[in-house]
């Protein structure tokens, strides 16, 4: 398909997804751990052996009283002056590659040529960033605080605003609902109107950006030089650094994290020690009988005692 085309000529070949059960949200979030469902739940997101989501709802918030859920660094209700729980809706991959996700801007997606969407999100709670390739954007920016579309009719199109590489299609969801279907222009295009066409800027600034590019500290990243399944890239300084799973363990690309390689006897979100870990600050969370490794804030370690991380400062308790 050439993306060059006028976008009438490429609505003919995209591909709505399957409908969305209302009273299940993860079936859109497809990411495995704790989510806000909306501004006063908490909820975990869980995968079935068949591949379906399941939603669990876990904590209501007193929104009364400004008190929304959380699900940056903190998990549960915290005093916001404002709900900041993202517009949830379906992602539906149309082409291979990248892409970020219309409502969450902490989320991205890696579409598979065959249309295989593996979500992503920023574990520092930061909004992703197509150009720089990493999670780069500041939380309170209008790409993380404003809806970057307008859908008012089916087949309406429009530039994404951070990246005019990419576009957006208005499908029809539900008869009285629209959702907008992710696109990118193909190599030295970018999106102009009604089409793409040949982008005429000078490439330096996108080859500077590309060469300077980051990563964020403290953050798992699947290794792309990794030679064997055990092993991960964490972020240190900056850099990525080849990272092995402790024993009894892999690397779980899905949820960026280590997970136990056999079944325990623990219960669902027990929190506890890792068997065979290293680092002070890791702690297991237990999902059904397979334990995950999870990291505390910067700056904190997990203390066995009382099974929560804890400020290595003042001892503050998270």
């Amino acid at each position: 398909m050439r993306s060059s085309l006028p976008v009438f000529l490429l609505l003919s070949v995209l591909v709505v997804g399957s409908a969305k059960a209302d009273d299940n949200p993860c079936q859109d979030v497809r990411l495995s751990g704790f989510v806000c469902l909306n501004c006063t739940t908490l909820g975990y997101c869980l995968r079935d052996t068949t591949g379906n989501w399941e939603t669990i709802s876990m904590l209501g918030c007193e929104s009364n009283h400004n008190f929304f859920c959380s699900d940056e660094g903190t998990f549960g209700c915290t005093w916001q002056a404002q709900c900041r729980v993202p517009k949830r809706g379906p992602f539906n991959c149309q082409q291979a590659g990248v892409f970020p996700d219309p409502y969450d801007c902490r989320k991205y997606h890696e579409c598979s040529d065959q249309s295989v969407d593996t979500p992503r999100l920023c574990s520092d709670g930061s909004g992703y960033s197509t150009l720089e390739e990493s999670c780069a954007v500041p939380r309170e920016s209008a790409q993380c605080t404003e809806q970057q579309y307008t859908c008012d009719r089916s087949g309406q199109v429009g530039a994404w605003p951070a990246d005019n590489r990419y576009f957006y299609v208005c499908a029809n969801y539900t008869p009285n609902s629209l959702y907008p279907l992710m696109m990118k222009c193909r190599e030295g295009f970018v999106f102009n109107s009604y089409s793409c066409v040949p982008d005429s800027r000078s490439m330096g600034k996108e080859l500077q950006v590309r060469e300077t590019k980051k990563c964020v500290d403290n953050t798992r990243y699947e290794c792309p030089f990794r030679t064997s399944e055990i092993e991960y890239c964490k972020c240190v300084a900056g850099e990525l650094e080849l990272i092995t799973c402790p024993s009894g363990f892999h690397f779980d690309a899905r949820i960026l994290t280590c997970v136990s390689e056999r079944v325990h006897q623990c219960r669902d979100f027990e929190v506890l020690s890792c068997p065979n870990t290293t680092s002070s600050d890791e702690y297991c969370l237990c999902i059904k009988n397979q334990l995950q490794i999870y990291n505390c804030p910067v700056g904190h370690y997990y203390n066995s005692e009382i099974s929560k991380c804890q400020d290595v400062l003042n001892g503050r308790v998270n």
